[in-house]
């Protein structure tokens, strides 16, 4: 029932009650009443978060002269420097989330509530990572990485234990969109912002393959708030447009991709299986008819239209732009030390910039595949386990959904599927990012922080859960249409 001040939702000994001017939903307990509220404070620490995360990774990899570079990315030399030892703010800015992280875990309210399936997969990936140290040849590096890996996952759990998931996606949107400004700045000012020129890729402070990414990600974070924002409905659609023009103007054709897999797959996922089979039928019949009538008007798609799909990038695409060329080199360097690998993030060390580069003729430090990049690292049984987090994460999601119907769980969702795809021919969800950060936001409160319609799911209370979830929900959807209205 409602009031003049909020809702309440009473169900077989389930109570929540909830302001309608707070903008922020329950934590719903068990069968005690829990009130969830929060003030303005919580969100600037959602803000102050923002900042400090944007900070960090610009502090971390970004370049605000990358586009006057010659193919946006260092030179071989510069690579192997990179890689002897890394740079001192680098680690002064990893320190520093992690002391953040710290602030958050100590000051969050959120109690644990741990799906174990999914922490015990990445409980098992940092357990490799820290003991590839053993058989690494280069420790030194092997460490250095992993300091800066175990800031970040101090700072995902505090982020997951301090904020919803709506608010881990505003986060994103804040993050990413700073640095995209930035970005589209930086290269007004340098007089590299040429979107008319056929040859222009948007860089802004990072390589267009990685701003790809992240701009990918701000579309998808920009997605899941839009149906439960309220007044910033219109400014999130604003901000799903413009990233999207934004990642287009990157030319990055595997982000571009991923993101079509991953917004395609948090549409469908709710769907009964009846209709996503006629769904699929349908789609498939419109595709090949319109094939068909293309080709009737006299035009061969595989070539009339090729330069379109491929965003004006259709030279190198029979080897991939060079893929086809590095992943033989990779691949045999991995199989010399199959099932563990390398040592995280150890394996491209000066020596093997050196020989990889001078064999393809081109300066390289990745394999352009997050997979292939997983098992130099940590070997097979590092890739299996990687997907194992994948697997149960995006089950966790599904369940999350249909549990809840909170939305917001379309971040990690997507986010997710979007990885997968992207990790096909780029290995930027893999390495320590701004996005695989988010991603691990999402992964740490999906498995520590679950739901407690979730957690409830399985217990005698599961089916009282549900109906109060379903409560919930359909009042959320009242309460966003009246702030929609005002």
């Amino acid at each position: 029932m409602s009031s003049g001040t909020g809702f309440r939702v009473q169900d077989s000994g389930f109570r929540t009650e909830w302001p309608v001017a707070s903008g922020h939903w329950p934590v719903v307990g068990g069968p005690l009443s829990v009130v969830g509220s929060k003030s303005k404070a919580a969100t600037g620490v959602v803000i102050a978060t923002a900042v400090v995360v944007s900070l960090v990774f610009f502090v971390a990899g970004h370049d605000l002269f990358v586009s006057r570079a010659v193919a946006y990315t260092q030179t071989a030399d510069e690579m192997q420097t990179a890689a002897l030892g890394g740079n001192l703010a680098r680690r002064v800015a990893f320190f520093a989330l992690a002391g953040w992280g710290l602030v958050l875990l100590a000051t969050g309210k959120q109690s644990f509530k741990i799906d174990w399936q999914l922490t015990g997969c990445v409980a098992a990936l940092l357990a490799l990572a820290t003991a590839s140290v053993l058989w690494t040849h280069e420790p030194a590096m092997c460490l250095r990485r992993l300091l800066a890996l175990f800031c970040c996952v101090v700072a995902a759990a505090g982020v997951a234990r301090a904020f919803t998931l709506r608010e881990i996606g505003w986060l994103t949107v804040m993050a990413v969109a700073s640095l995209a400004a930035i970005g589209v700045a930086a290269e007004m000012a340098l007089g590299t912002f040429r979107p008319w020129a056929s040859d222009y890729r948007f860089a802004g402070t990072v390589h267009p393959n990685t701003q790809g990414p992240a701009l990918a990600a701000l579309c998808l974070a920009a997605f899941s708030l839009v149906k439960v924002g309220g007044r910033c409905r219109s400014l999130l659609w604003s901000i799903f447009a413009a990233s999207a023009l934004l990642l287009l103007l990157t030319k990055s054709r595997t982000a571009a991709a991923a993101l079509i897999a991953a917004l395609a797959a948090v549409q469908i996922v709710k769907l009964p299986l009846r209709t996503r089979a006629i769904g699929a039928l349908a789609a498939g019949w419109l595709l090949a008819a319109g094939f068909y009538i293309v080709w009737a008007c006299g035009f061969d798609p595989a070539t009339d239209f090729r330069d379109l799909v491929l965003l004006g990038r259709s030279y190198e695409s029979e080897s991939l732009s060079g893929r086809t060329l590095i992943w033989p080199e990779v691949i045999h360097y991995a199989r010399e030390r199959f099932w563990l690998g390398y040592g995280y993030e150890a394996f491209w060390t000066p020596a093997r910039i050196e020989d990889i580069s001078g064999e393809l003729g081109w300066a390289l430090r990745e394999a352009h595949n997050g997979y292939l990049e997983m098992w130099l690292w940590l070997g097979a049984i590092g890739v299996v386990v990687g997907l194992l987090i994948a697997i149960a994460a995006l089950a966790a999601s599904v369940r999350s959904l249909r549990a809840t119907n909170d939305r917001a769980y379309l971040l990690p969702l997507g986010l997710l599927v979007f990885g997968l795809f992207d990790s096909c021919l780029e290995s930027g969800t893999v390495v320590i990012s701004l996005v695989p950060f988010v991603i691990g936001c999402c992964v740490m409160r999906l498995a520590l922080f679950r739901d407690q319609f979730v957690a409830l799911a399985g217990t005698e209370h599961g089916p009282e859960a549900q109906r109060l979830a379903e409560s919930v929900a359909m009042h959320r959807e009242q309460v966003c249409s009246r702030l929609i209205n005002i």
